[in-house]
């Protein structure tokens, strides 16, 4: 499967508009459309924003198939400084909601007066068996 096809499979599936995905990624609908179509290619510096919004990997988007002895990733750990408990709060919530990653852990605290966000994310799988939503 292309790229192109890649897109517009993952932009379906998370009911998103062409004119939302443009906007995400700061370019025309024009330009999501040619993807789409495989009449043009996304600049290879766009591709891992694009992965990061649909949660995949840059393989994934190229077609890239693992090894069978390819490295997993197993959990991340991620740090967040924010403005507010409120929105460190919001963060874990839509973070509890997705499917993928799991969320593990998390911790707010202060610290010098800023908001800090830690999260532990578990994935445990391999990236081609996966289905994304």
């Amino acid at each position: 499967m292309e790229i192109g096809s890649v897109i517009k499979k993952l932009r379906q599936q998370k009911q998103m508009t062409q004119e939302e995905l443009a906007n995400l990624l700061c370019v025309s609908v024009q330009t999501v459309s040619r993807w789409e179509n495989s009449l043009n290619y996304p600049d290879l510096v766009m591709l891992p924003e694009i992965a990061t919004i649909f949660h995949v990997t840059t393989d994934y988007l190229l077609g890239v198939k693992g090894e069978p002895k390819m490295a997993k990733l197993l959990t991340t750990k991620e740090t967040f400084q924010v403005n507010s408990k409120a929105e460190a709060e919001t963060m874990v919530m839509n973070f509890q909601k997705e499917a993928f990653p799991k969320l593990l852990s998390y911790n707010i605290s202060e610290e010098d007066g800023n908001v800090i966000l830690v999260v532990e994310k578990e994935f445990g799988a391999e990236f081609d068996k996966m289905k994304f939503n």
